[in-house]
């Protein structure tokens, strides 16, 4: 049986960390855009690709694009990219995140039980 954890897990907006780290303004503006409020949705744009961007700038951002397998399902290859900024897109309405270099591909499934070794895991 396949168990579900997204509705223990606690809110990512309470996770000590970004409460240390981000500003109590920042975080309620991010849980009104939670509850679906389209006027800070587009105020909190601006802030989350500065931060998000920083981020990128120094490294620590990279992203994923799962490539669908042969019959459409998501089992094809996985290709890891290095974020090398983030930008608000106005007509998106959303923070996207841009780079062009591949840092690795594995073939698909990945799964928890089988996961792809990171280069520079020992």
């Amino acid at each position: 049986m396949n168990h579900d954890d997204t509705q223990t897990q606690a809110d990512p907006l309470d996770h000590p960390d970004l409460a240390k780290h981000l500003s109590e303004e920042l975080r309620a503006l991010l849980r009104r855009v939670d509850d679906g409020d389209e006027a800070s949705r587009a105020a909190a744009l601006g802030p989350a690709a500065a931060i998000v961007d920083a981020l990128a700038a120094v490294g620590l951002i990279e992203f994923a694009y799962l490539a669908a397998g042969a019959d459409g399902a998501e089992d094809g290859p996985i290709a890891w990219l290095e974020a090398s900024e983030a930008i608000v897109d106005k007509e998106r309405d959303a923070v996207v995140l841009a780079g062009s270099e591949i840092l690795e591909v594995f073939d698909g499934p990945i799964t928890l039980e089988d996961p792809p070794e990171h280069e520079g895991d020992d």
